[in-house]
């Protein structure tokens, strides 16, 4: 592994910490948090400031050291957690954010010095109760060099200023021992020993011995083993938990103990006799930092000589262990195709088998269930909560709000729920058009709020959920809703529609994803350029989704996003329409049946409809939409698909016949012809040939002419 991997690796994980402090800073402003969310935080915190001191990025470590000080004392008691205070620590997470990129990009890191002026000041107002800085040890050693300078000089001082010994003590010392041994792998995964060392300085700690039993001579000394050991001795208002974070970055090459004198962890040194480690069984007190952050439990301080209990020893030892490995994303990305291409490649053996009599064979089905479950591992390797796009939406508030002074409170919904990493990432900027949308032109100021009879604090409502096979995202807000008639006016005038057009509502409400369209009376730095809706609608259509919006006046407005769970592969039922082969999507799919001729009423000149259990839908001929050759135009003589969508209801599909129902995977058209607003995409069958999947939403929403724009799409797409 380079370091430019464990860099990579260093902020993915600051991604995580960041989002941790973000949702106990949520519960901190909800009032629903307890110590654990703090300590949360505080580790959030301190794991972005370990790794960013390893890394060099000392502009990064200093704010964190800062942002890390005030978090102690509010873990500690020192400072109370009030609703003021909180606020301010929000504000220091989004400096915090701002820090992590520009050191991703090389770029100049954020000026931070009023706010860690805030932060110092929000420290001193504790009633001066404010722990004072460790003292410098005792020894007359100089200290220990920047990290710039040659590391064995500063090793060297640094052993010569540990070998010291100590002063004679006075009386029963106070505080607990830490002991700390690494390991050879320490230091291949980027760790510093002397960084932990200070570490606990910092802390207040102070060492009391430093083991060079295990050095051996020269001639058997190996630069890639570790064979010193440490032992500090830690104030008694230091928690366990606050030395074993120090370790969060490690794992298991370094080991920590607590106890008294002689509780040091053995040595792990690669020899010809057995390791240490499997001969001779640790000590109860031993505890080995990991993934799972075992000795990062919470835990009390304890006394100085006092161990951990051998049955919190065993409960520590017995739990389980979550382990994680990081994946390049085009390595996932290349599994991913390689599954994709082995579905076709099954379905054309299957093919060729059933063309040959001999798709009977129970070795063909065995092969299909195996390509499934290959593929839904495979896919579940890429799904990924939407909460890392809900995570980002309380900054953009915060931001929102200093800028236009509008207090918007969030509510979350389905932030567990499931989709493909690749959606997830598409969707953070409609998103973002939507959310700034609905503050700047749905939720109304205060003031107006107050004169409605509405809270002067608005509402905004992120959902998501999974149905029929898609996901469905929901942005809401309580504000004005949308002015039907002044969206119309806008629209006539700028020749968008015809002054004499009769339009339904949600037809005007369409209208708002219009290229260049724009209500807003000013150009802000916010919205009124006209550049953003119809940014949203496109990069939804781009992810093979469909958006809706529903508003009432004076109540507030719904955005409503229909996305698929995966943009790679899915299930879908082939049909003959004509000399055509087409897919449906399996989820939009809620049963097919052969009609009577009572079961269609003609509706006019052209249309019909299909009488489905005492509710009429609407039947579409796909040969017509097509421009198949001899397809059936007859319900009666054919098959009806009937399918639901999200936002326009059932259709009923009128085709020639079904002839499968297999997974398919999905190729993007616009890759290698360009964009069809009726066709979801294309896919390859058993056969070899080139199939078109049906966009049914659009499909639906043309049903009433299906002549239209919609139907010579699919034909000239065909």
């Amino acid at each position: 592994m380079t370091e430019d991997d464990i860099k990579q690796i260093f902020f993915v994980e600051c991604e995580e910490s960041l989002e941790a402090a973000e949702s106990g800073l949520a519960a901190c402003r909800e009032g629903t948090h307890d110590a654990e969310t703090i300590n949360a935080i505080f580790r959030a915190v301190h794991s972005v400031k370990g790794g960013a001191g390893a890394f060099g990025h000392t502009a990064l470590a200093a704010y964190t050291h800062g942002f890390e000080n005030l978090l102690g004392d509010i873990r500690e008691g020192l400072v109370p957690l009030e609703a003021g205070l909180v606020d301010l620590l929000l504000l220091a997470l989004d400096c915090l954010r701002d820090h992590v990129e520009a050191a991703r990009g090389g770029g100049t890191p954020p000026d931070d010095a009023d706010l860690l002026a805030r932060l110092e000041a929000a420290r001193a107002g504790n009633g001066g109760e404010v722990a004072p800085p460790p003292a410098a040890p005792a020894a007359p050693a100089p200290a220990p060099a920047p990290v710039a300078s040659d590391p064995l000089d500063d090793l060297d001082a640094l052993l010569n200023e540990l070998s010291a010994p100590a002063p004679p003590a006075k009386a029963a010392p106070e505080g607990w021992l830490v002991h700390i041994r690494p390991h050879a792998g320490a230091m291949t995964k980027g760790s510093e020993p002397l960084l932990w060392l200070r570490e606990l300085c910092d802390l207040g700690g102070t060492c009391e011995l430093c083991d060079i039993a295990a050095v051996p001579t020269f001639e058997r000394l190996a630069v890639n083993e570790g064979y010193f050991g440490w032992t500090f001795r830690m104030p008694g208002h230091v928690t366990r938990e606050s030395v074993a974070e120090i370790f969060d970055f490690v794992g298991d090459e370094v080991a920590v103990a607590y106890g008294p004198e002689g509780t040091m962890p053995p040595p792990r040194i690669a020899a010809p006799q057995p390791p240490v480690a499997s001969a001779t069984p640790a000590p109860a007190t031993v505890t080995a930092v990991g993934d799972a952050g075992a000795a990062a439990a919470p835990q009390p301080a304890a006394p100085a000589g006092a161990g951990p209990t051998a049955p919190a020893a065993a409960a520590a030892a017995a739990a389980p262990v979550t382990q994680s490995v990081r994946i390049d994303l085009r390595k996932l990305d290349m599994l991913i195709d390689g599954v994709g291409e082995l579905v076709i490649a099954q379905a054309m053996l299957a093919q060729r088998l059933a063309n040959e009599n001999l798709a009977h064979i129970e070795e063909l089905a065995l092969i299909e269930t195996l390509v499934r479950d290959i593929q839904e591992h495979a896919m579940a390797f890429r799904a990924q909560p939407i909460s890392s796009v809900f995570g980002r939406v309380p900054r953009l508030l915060r931001e929102l709000g200093t800028s236009t002074g509008k207090h918007v409170k969030l509510e979350v919904f389905g932030e567990t729920t499931e989709l493909d990493k690749t959606v997830i990432e598409r969707l953070s900027e409609p998103m973002t058009h939507l959310i700034r949308n609905a503050v700047d032109h749905g939720i109304e100021p205060p003031d107006e709020r107050r004169a409605a009879g509405k809270d002067p604090e608005g509402t905004l409502t992120l959902s998501a959920e999974q149905k029929a096979g898609r996901i469905i995202i929901r942005i809401a807000d309580d504000g004005r809703g949308i002015d039907r008639d002044r969206v119309l006016a806008k629209a006539i005038a700028n020749g968008l529609v015809a002054p004499e057009a009769q339009l339904t509502d949600d037809d005007i409400n369409q209208l708002i994803f219009a290229p260049g369209f724009s209500t807003a009376a000013q150009v802000s730095n916010i919205s009124g350029r006209g550049v953003g809706m119809d940014v949203v609608k496109q990069n939804v259509k781009e992810l093979g989704g469909r958006i809706t919006i529903e508003s009432v006046p004076g109540k507030g407005t719904t955005f409503s996003l229909a996305l698929p769970l995966t943009l790679a592969i899915s299930d879908g039922m082939i049909v003959q329409v004509g000399d055509q082969s087409l897919v449906i999507p399996l989820t939009h799919v809620i049963e097919s049946l052969r009609p009577t001729p009572a079961d269609v009423k003609g509706m006019g000149t052209r249309a019909q409809m299909l009488n489905a259990r005492g509710s009429f839908v609407p039947i579409v001929p796909l040969g017509a939409l097509t421009g198949a050759n001899e397809a059936v135009m007859n319900p009666c003589e054919g098959v009806l698909v009937l399918v639901e969508t999200e936002g326009h209801g059932r259709a009923a599909l009128l085709v020639d016949s079904i002839t499968d129902q297999r997974q398919f995977v999905i190729k993007a058209l616009d890759a290698h012809y360009r964009q069809i607003d009726s066709v979801a995409g294309a896919t390859i069958l058993g056969n070899g040939k080139v199939a078109l999947i049906v966009d049914v939403d659009f499909i639906a929403s043309t049903a009433a002419h299906a002549g239209g724009a919609g139907g010579m799409a699919l034909a000239a797409a065909a």
